[in-house]
């Protein structure tokens, strides 16, 4: 059987051209309780804002399509903006983090074709229900009839962060951990990346920033900016619980030899000052942004300076994009934010 590798098929930079970009809509009461009307009114609002710059495909029951529509246009006049291209499919999911169990989307380097991968999804190590949730990328596949490759390991998209060019950032505190795939030695995932995703080169990076019950997903710590530049988590609090983990892993990116036989720029981003909830420490990180045609959106936390700092890096880092700021203070008390919740489609056609 051929691997999207040996097809001719590799894992665009998430900067590359897009056609669009999923969503997963919050359709479970019990997840948000007390936070109902504000997600929906929250998810209202990326969706509207995500329109602007491409189409905004969203799994959604159908049930529950004419009071999103109501919620749609209150948002509309809220914000002034007349929402763009939204379509709904009938897809019923567990949760909303489409980033972990949607498809993750590859491009044909000679023709231009995209193809999805379908991964094993357990819910973050069976933490969560996710019977409904692993189903989404087949569903995907039979609405949309783009071609699939069914992939064996459990794979979440937030764990992985491409250049374009062949370099893939992991964290083995992820990828290694037992509760995902036990039986796979560090190697054999490693060739199943590559083989999978078209990548050739696997970064294997460590650390998991207190909170984060995905075991170290990477878009909460490192991201690239461009080919050969990364955007790394920082604080310069001593006392924080996260200094050491990421003033390691600035050392670390800073020795990365690319693909290429370059190194790597690094640019440091300060993660917000700590908050808590239920007296667990929140998983906040501006690494959390989604990077859609044109612009950037970028989660803010109710910090204004640290907001605006963070705001001041990412417009510099990426210098022809609009920065979007999204509030996501509700949202990252499910754990989340902006990258989580979004899973992009490659334009088809260069």
């Amino acid at each position: 059987m051929n691997t999207p590798r040996g097809s001719g098929f590799r894992l665009p930079a998430e900067w590359e051209p897009q056609q669009g970009v999923w969503l997963s809509w919050p359709t479970n009461r019990s997840t948000w309780s007390d936070r109902w009307d504000a997600i929906q009114r929250k998810f209202a609002e990326i969706a509207v804002k995500l329109s602007q710059f491409e189409s905004v495909f969203i799994n959604l029951v159908e049930s529950e399509r004419f009071r999103v529509e109501k919620t749609l246009s209150e948002v509309e006049k809220e914000f002034g903006l007349t929402r763009g291209d939204l379509q709904f499919f009938n897809h019923l999911s567990n949760d909303v983090w489409v980033r972990d169990h949607g498809p993750i989307y590859l491009r044909h380097e000679q023709s231009g074709e995209i193809a999805l991968t379908n991964w094993n999804y357990n819910g973050w190590g069976e933490k969560y229900p996710y019977e409904l949730d692993d189903q989404i990328p087949s569903l995907i596949r039979e609405a949309t009839g783009v071609p699939c490759f069914n992939q064996p390991l459990v794979l979440e998209g937030g764990s992985i962060d491409a250049n374009g060019f062949g370099d893939l950032l992991v964290t083995t505190d992820c990828l290694l951990n037992p509760n995902r795939n036990p039986e796979q030695s560090q190697k054999e995932i490693e060739w199943a990346l590559i083989e999978g995703l078209g990548v050739k080169k696997v970064h294997w990076l460590n650390g998991c920033i207190e909170g984060d019950d995905t075991d170290g997903h990477i878009d909460n710590l490192v991201r690239f900016y461009k080919p050969n530049g990364v955007l790394v988590a920082s604080t310069d609090l001593r006392g924080d619980a996260n200094y050491e983990l990421l003033a390691g892993l600035n050392r670390k990116c800073a020795d990365l030899d690319l693909i290429d036989g370059g190194s790597c720029e690094v640019v440091t981003l300060p993660i917000p000052e700590p908050a808590y909830a239920n007296g667990k420490r929140l998983p906040m990180s501006y690494l959390n942004f989604f990077i859609a045609n044109g612009s950037l959106f970028m989660p803010v936390f109710g910090q204004n300076d640290s907001d605006a700092k963070a705001g001041e890096i990412l417009a510099f880092s990426f210098p022809d994009r609009e920065i979007v700021a999204i509030d996501c203070q509700d949202l990252i008390l499910e754990g989340g934010a902006l990258h989580c919740l979004t899973q992009q489609v490659p334009q088809t056609c260069l």
